[in-house]
């Protein structure tokens, strides 16, 4: 007895024709399971090394930002003669210390918990609104 039902399988000329294999080429194996019993069984050291290598990734990318970042507030605080960018960089640190207060504000947990449950009850409110009757009537 056959294990795979006959309506399911591909003929093998219909297979190559969709994948564009030559007549001499193999089909590529894809096996779900065992991608999936593969990645289970990731040890903690190749899981460590994974979360190192993005680690280092985001730490390379942000030095290579901050060096970008340094340079050109030296070549632009160098080339501005006329004091434009000192009176835009006092303005943005203006601004900055008025919005700090704010931001330490919506950053308490307090707020962060109510505004989840206004949204959970705006969402149950949204959802029940309009809702018809179920009964239907024959005419």
């Amino acid at each position: 007895m056959k294990d795979v039902d006959d309506r399911d399988t591909l003929s093998e000329s219909i297979l190559r024709r969709a994948l564009r294999l030559e007549a001499d080429e193999r089909v590529p194996r894809l096996d779900a399971t065992a991608i999936a019993t593969l990645a289970e069984r990731r040890t903690a050291v190749e899981r460590l090394l994974r979360i190192l290598r993005g680690v280092a990734l985001v730490g390379v990318s942000l030095g290579i930002e901050a060096v970008v970042a340094v340079g050109a507030f030296t070549a632009l605080a160098d080339l501005d003669p006329s004091g434009l960018y000192g009176f835009g960089l006092a303005t943005f640190a203006a601004v900055a210390e008025r919005l700090v207060p704010l931001a330490s504000f919506a950053m308490d947990p307090s707020v962060a918990t109510a505004t989840l449950a206004a949204l959970i009850f705006a969402t149950i409110y949204e959802r029940s609104i309009g809702r018809e009757s179920v009964r239907v009537q024959a005419s």
